[in-house]
């Protein structure tokens, strides 16, 4: 089933310059990118986004790391791109996630975990009208997909 979903690299992953391997890791796994920008943070988004832990001792935390520099906002297409975006991203916390993952191979804190991943498919489609305006998702087709997915019968 194709889906789509939002990863944001996060402040600390634009400023250890790790945007591109990151994004590479999505792209090589065979995920298409149809919607790509660098985002300055506002409050008001950064509130928006973070809403469902906005009674939490952390969400202040959460705010004001995200809105410290600038971040990339993407979104992925694939069959089952939610479950896969979250596999690669890893666990929450650093210390949990499995080698391979990009917060296994190069988060230490969960405080800076570099990535977020939609976590389900209603999240995905709020939290994507939340950071991408209609138009800034592209459709397209690409060469590469008829040997990255199986054909269509």
């Amino acid at each position: 089933m194709t889906e789509r979903t939002l990863v944001l690299v996060k402040p600390d992953g634009v400023q250890r310059l790790l945007v591109g391997r990151i994004l590479g890791r999505f792209e090589e796994r065979g995920l298409k990118i149809v919607g790509l920008k660098l985002v300055a943070v506002d409050r008001t988004l950064a509130e928006a986004h973070y809403a469902v832990h906005r009674e939490r001792p952390f969400f202040e935390g959460l705010v004001s790391f995200i809105t410290s520099s600038p971040l990339v906002a993407v979104a992925l297409e694939g069959p089952n791109a939610i479950a896969m975006a979250r596999a690669m991203v890893g666990a929450t916390r650093p210390h949990e996630a499995a080698p391979g993952t990009i917060r296994g191979d190069l988060a230490m804190e969960t405080a800076q975990n570099l990535v977020h991943a939609s976590d389900g498919p209603e999240t995905a489609i709020a939290e994507l009208a939340l950071w991408f305006a209609p138009g800034e998702i592209v459709d397209y087709a690409r060469d590469v997909d008829r040997w990255v997915l199986s054909p269509v019968d």
